[in-house]
């Protein structure tokens, strides 16, 4: 299980990232046409690579998106990639609430701020408690380190873990036209 070392390595290395989206069952491809992302516009790059908006990578059995921008366009492209399998995204950065939502085939199941459930939760209250207790997590880490019940509820999902390997592998890089 994810610890407070492993937490704290992957928070480190992920300060300028602004969301991040994990896609059960998608590839690389998948990730571009739901964005409608052209591949002219991609580049290999490295996780510490140049200046781009959006970083694709495999990762297990499916793909990790991570937004370095704030005009991403994860959130209208999520129902697209949730038709492949569950997508658990979240977004947090500075004072900015931390946003966690949670799509399946059928659409958006869960939406909520991370270290405040009771405020604004999407569609009720109860439906994201009930989806708390029910994730690999658990409610008590949710409760306690929401940062790392994300992780932990990502990495089940695409039953792998972001590694130093990972980090120095080479993935796809977007920059979006200005």
């Amino acid at each position: 299980m994810i610890d407070e070392s492993y937490s704290d390595w992957f928070h480190r290395y992920t300060t300028n990232v602004l969301a991040l989206t994990w896609c059960s069952a998608t590839t690389t491809d998948d990730v571009l046409a739901a964005y409608g992302i052209s591949p002219e516009i991609t580049e290999p790059m490295r996780f510490l690579g140049g200046d781009i908006d959006m970083l694709i990578g495999r990762l297990g059995n499916g793909t990790i998106i991570m937004d370095y921008s704030l005009d991403s366009p994860t959130p209208r492209a999520l129902p697209t990639l949730a038709k492949y399998g569950p997508c658990l995204s979240a977004a947090w950065c500075g004072d900015v609430p931390a946003i966690v939502s949670y799509y399946a085939q059928d659409g958006r199941v869960v939406e909520f701020d991370a270290s405040d459930r009771d405020w604004y939760p999407d569609p009720d209250l109860a439906s994201v408690e009930q989806w708390v207790a029910t994730t690999p997590a658990g409610r008590e880490i949710w409760d306690n380190r929401w940062d790392r019940a994300i992780l932990i509820t990502a990495e089940a999902l695409l039953q792998a873990a972001i590694d130093e390997e990972w980090m120095r592998s080479t993935h796809v890089g977007v920059a979006f036209p200005e």
